[in-house]
């Protein structure tokens, strides 16, 4: 299950707070009203708001004491603690949308990998009746494009090819990404346009 980033009900009571002595609904100098009384307001336990509280007096937004009470003493850092918990959720914000998005790549990359495989297999079967079926070339020896990757050649934008996979030691690496490094021996299988496979051959024999 995913979790959802939610902002914690003590987090909330204080930022309302902060707020309302930011616009001036609650001045400097001037008392809040008892614990007790914020529980009822809030429709929340005293301890939610011994913790709003303690947010507010660790930023220096009020004072607590006993007898006292609760003071505002400061609605510049009222201001502070706005910023700050904006700069926090906004983070957080960013961290789930950044994990979603990771899942969303790793399930994209494994549709692309199936999609390949079925390519691969089904080019093999067309390869049989005389149809249709990737290109294939070995990489020769003293190739320019040997151990460097495919990222580093710019492959497709030197031959306009799609590459599938690579063989390799009797294994098929399917989907290589671009970090991948070339080879001697290694077999490129690829697609494209009629003219890739001698833009592969000219470019992987420079």
């Amino acid at each position: 299950m995913k979790k959802k980033y939610t902002t914690p009900k003590y987090i909330k009571i204080a930022l309302d707070i902060a707020y309302r002595i930011h616009n001036g609904d609650l001045k400097e100098g001037s008392k809040v009203s008892g614990r007790s009384t914020l529980a009822s307001k809030y429709n929340v336990s005293p301890e939610t708001i011994r913790r709003s509280i303690a947010l507010l007096k660790d930023m220096n937004v009020v004072e607590v004491t006993e007898k006292s009470g609760i003071l505002i003493v400061s609605k510049k850092q009222a201001y502070q603690f706005i910023q700050n918990f904006n700069t926090k959720d906004n983070v957080s914000k960013l961290v789930n949308k950044t994990r979603k998005l990771i899942i969303q790549k790793k399930e994209l990359e494994e549709h692309i990998e199936e999609n390949i495989t079925s390519i691969i297999e089904y080019s093999s079967q067309l390869r049989n009746i005389g149809l249709m079926y990737p290109f294939e070339l070995k990489i020769p020896k003293n190739s320019h494009i040997i151990g460097k990757t495919i990222g580093n050649t710019s492959f497709w934008q030197n031959t306009k090819a799609t590459i599938l996979g690579i063989k390799r030691n009797d294994k098929l690496i399917i989907s290589p990404g671009p970090y991948l490094d070339f080879r001697e021996d290694d077999i490129i299988l690829f697609v494209g346009t009629n003219e890739v496979l001698q833009n592969v051959e000219n470019f992987i024999n420079l």
